[in-house]
Protein backbone atom coordinates (compact mmCIF):
# COMPACT_ATOMS: atom_id res chain seq x y z
CA UNK A 1 0.00 0.00 0.00
CA UNK A 2 1.31 3.44 -0.97
CA UNK A 3 1.36 6.00 1.85
CA UNK A 4 -1.23 8.77 1.55
CA UNK A 5 1.34 11.59 1.69
CA UNK A 6 4.99 11.34 0.77
CA UNK A 7 7.16 13.95 2.50
CA UNK A 8 10.68 15.06 1.71
CA UNK A 9 12.51 17.15 4.27
CA UNK A 10 14.85 20.05 3.54
CA UNK A 11 18.57 19.39 3.57
CA UNK A 12 20.34 20.57 6.70
CA UNK A 13 22.45 23.03 4.72
CA UNK A 14 19.33 25.10 3.93
CA UNK A 15 18.17 25.15 7.55
CA UNK A 16 21.66 26.00 8.84
CA UNK A 17 21.94 28.76 6.24
CA UNK A 18 18.73 30.37 7.45
CA UNK A 19 19.92 30.13 11.05
CA UNK A 20 23.32 31.62 10.11
CA UNK A 21 21.65 34.54 8.32
CA UNK A 22 19.59 35.22 11.45
CA UNK A 23 22.69 35.27 13.66
CA UNK A 24 24.72 37.46 11.28
CA UNK A 25 21.84 39.88 10.85
CA UNK A 26 21.43 40.09 14.62
CA UNK A 27 25.12 40.85 15.08
CA UNK A 28 25.02 43.47 12.30
CA UNK A 29 21.90 45.05 13.78
CA UNK A 30 23.42 45.31 17.25
CA UNK A 31 26.64 46.78 15.82
CA UNK A 32 24.74 49.30 13.68
CA UNK A 33 22.57 50.43 16.61
CA UNK A 34 25.65 50.70 18.86
CA UNK A 35 27.57 52.75 16.28
CA UNK A 36 24.58 55.03 15.71
CA UNK A 37 24.67 56.03 19.40
CA UNK A 38 28.30 57.09 19.08
CA UNK A 39 27.64 59.33 16.07
CA UNK A 40 25.89 62.67 16.21
CA UNK A 41 23.10 63.88 13.93
CA UNK A 42 24.31 64.56 10.40
CA UNK A 43 27.15 62.02 10.70
CA UNK A 44 25.19 59.01 9.48
CA UNK A 45 23.29 58.27 12.69
CA UNK A 46 19.92 58.04 10.93
CA UNK A 47 21.26 55.68 8.24
CA UNK A 48 22.82 53.37 10.83
CA UNK A 49 19.58 53.31 12.81
CA UNK A 50 17.69 52.48 9.63
CA UNK A 51 20.15 49.71 8.74
CA UNK A 52 19.87 48.34 12.28
CA UNK A 53 16.09 48.26 11.96
CA UNK A 54 16.33 46.43 8.61
CA UNK A 55 18.75 43.92 10.17
CA UNK A 56 16.30 43.23 13.00
CA UNK A 57 13.50 42.76 10.46
CA UNK A 58 15.66 40.17 8.66
CA UNK A 59 16.22 38.42 12.00
CA UNK A 60 12.47 38.40 12.66
CA UNK A 61 11.79 37.02 9.16
CA UNK A 62 14.41 34.27 9.57
CA UNK A 63 13.16 33.27 13.02
CA UNK A 64 9.58 33.24 11.77
CA UNK A 65 10.62 31.04 8.85
CA UNK A 66 12.53 28.71 11.15
CA UNK A 67 9.51 28.48 13.44
CA UNK A 68 7.23 27.61 10.51
CA UNK A 69 9.73 25.06 9.18
CA UNK A 70 10.07 23.46 12.60
CA UNK A 71 6.29 23.32 12.95
CA UNK A 72 6.19 21.52 9.58
CA UNK A 73 9.05 19.23 10.72
CA UNK A 74 11.35 20.83 8.12
CA UNK A 75 9.32 19.35 5.26
CA UNK A 76 10.23 20.82 1.88
CA UNK A 77 7.75 18.94 -0.31
CA UNK A 78 4.46 17.08 0.10
CA UNK A 79 3.28 14.65 -2.57
CA UNK A 80 -0.28 13.49 -1.95
CA UNK A 81 -3.23 11.96 -3.75
CA UNK A 82 -4.37 15.53 -4.45
CA UNK A 83 -1.12 16.87 -5.91
CA UNK A 84 2.33 18.29 -5.12
CA UNK A 85 3.12 21.13 -2.74
CA UNK A 86 6.74 22.33 -3.03
CA UNK A 87 7.87 24.61 -0.23
CA UNK A 88 11.60 24.24 -0.91
CA UNK A 89 11.71 26.62 -3.89
CA UNK A 90 10.27 29.56 -2.00
CA UNK A 91 7.51 30.06 -4.55
CA UNK A 92 4.05 30.58 -3.09
CA UNK A 93 1.91 28.67 -5.58
CA UNK A 94 0.44 26.13 -3.19
CA UNK A 95 -0.56 22.64 -4.22
CA UNK A 96 -0.29 21.73 -7.90
CA UNK A 97 -3.34 19.54 -8.45
CA UNK A 98 -3.01 16.29 -10.39
CA UNK A 99 -6.20 17.15 -12.28
CA UNK A 100 -4.34 20.14 -13.82
CA UNK A 101 -1.29 18.08 -14.84
CA UNK A 102 -1.31 17.06 -18.50
CA UNK A 103 2.12 15.42 -18.55
CA UNK A 104 5.42 15.18 -16.70
CA UNK A 105 8.82 15.53 -18.29
CA UNK A 106 12.40 15.54 -17.07
CA UNK A 107 14.68 18.34 -18.28
CA UNK A 108 18.23 19.47 -17.60
CA UNK A 109 19.18 22.88 -16.25
CA UNK A 110 20.38 25.41 -18.83
CA UNK A 111 23.69 26.20 -17.16
CA UNK A 112 24.32 22.88 -15.41
CA UNK A 113 23.23 19.88 -17.47
CA UNK A 114 23.88 17.52 -14.52
CA UNK A 115 21.02 19.16 -12.62
CA UNK A 116 17.65 17.68 -13.51
CA UNK A 117 14.14 19.06 -13.09
CA UNK A 118 10.76 17.41 -12.89
CA UNK A 119 8.52 19.62 -15.04
CA UNK A 120 4.76 19.32 -14.56
CA UNK A 121 3.00 20.51 -17.70
CA UNK A 122 -0.27 21.99 -16.45
CA UNK A 123 -3.38 22.97 -18.36
CA UNK A 124 -3.60 26.35 -16.60
CA UNK A 125 -0.04 27.69 -16.11
CA UNK A 126 -1.11 31.32 -15.76
CA UNK A 127 -3.36 30.47 -12.82
CA UNK A 128 -0.36 29.05 -10.96
CA UNK A 129 1.79 32.04 -11.89
CA UNK A 130 -0.86 34.45 -10.56
CA UNK A 131 -0.92 32.64 -7.20
CA UNK A 132 2.57 33.98 -6.51
CA UNK A 133 2.41 37.19 -4.50
CA UNK A 134 5.84 38.60 -5.38
CA UNK A 135 6.18 40.26 -8.78
CA UNK A 136 9.81 39.15 -9.17
CA UNK A 137 8.90 35.53 -8.42
CA UNK A 138 6.00 35.74 -10.90
CA UNK A 139 8.55 36.90 -13.50
CA UNK A 140 10.73 33.89 -12.66
CA UNK A 141 7.72 31.59 -13.12
CA UNK A 142 7.03 33.30 -16.48
CA UNK A 143 10.60 32.58 -17.56
CA UNK A 144 10.25 28.94 -16.51
CA UNK A 145 7.06 28.74 -18.57
CA UNK A 146 8.91 30.07 -21.62
CA UNK A 147 11.93 27.78 -21.28
CA UNK A 148 10.53 24.58 -19.74
CA UNK A 149 6.95 24.85 -21.00
CA UNK A 150 5.59 25.10 -17.46
CA UNK A 151 6.12 27.27 -14.38
CA UNK A 152 6.05 24.13 -12.21
CA UNK A 153 9.59 22.74 -11.95
CA UNK A 154 10.99 20.67 -9.07
CA UNK A 155 14.46 19.48 -8.27
CA UNK A 156 15.96 17.61 -5.36
CA UNK A 157 18.73 20.15 -4.65
CA UNK A 158 17.07 21.52 -1.48
CA UNK A 159 15.47 18.20 -0.52
CA UNK A 160 16.85 15.33 1.49
CA UNK A 161 16.41 12.75 -1.28
CA UNK A 162 17.91 11.65 -4.57
CA UNK A 163 16.47 12.74 -7.89
CA UNK A 164 15.39 9.13 -8.52
CA UNK A 165 13.44 9.04 -5.24
CA UNK A 166 11.72 12.33 -6.12
CA UNK A 167 10.95 11.14 -9.65
CA UNK A 168 9.59 7.79 -8.44
CA UNK A 169 7.36 9.45 -5.83
CA UNK A 170 5.91 11.98 -8.29
CA UNK A 171 5.29 9.41 -11.04
CA UNK A 172 3.84 6.95 -8.52
CA UNK A 173 1.26 9.42 -7.19
CA UNK A 174 0.49 10.83 -10.65
CA UNK A 175 -0.05 7.36 -12.15
CA UNK A 176 -2.13 6.38 -9.13
CA UNK A 177 -4.31 9.47 -9.69
CA UNK A 178 -4.70 8.68 -13.41
CA UNK A 179 -5.68 5.08 -12.68
CA UNK A 180 -8.32 5.97 -10.10
CA UNK A 181 -9.84 8.65 -12.32
CA UNK A 182 -9.87 6.52 -15.46
CA UNK A 183 -11.73 3.82 -13.48
CA UNK A 184 -14.31 6.38 -12.33
CA UNK A 185 -14.94 7.50 -15.94
CA UNK A 186 -15.64 3.94 -17.09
Amino acid sequence: MIPNVIRFTLIRKKVRGLFLIAILSLLCGVLEIYLSHILGFGQGKFILLLLGLVSFLVVAFCLGSLYQLRKEKFTGMYISDEGVNDISTGNNIGTVLWKDVESIKIMSDLGKPDWKYMVLIVSNPNEYIQREISRSKRRTLDLKLQYYGSPICFSNRALNCTFEQLKDAIFCKYNQYKETHSEKEQ
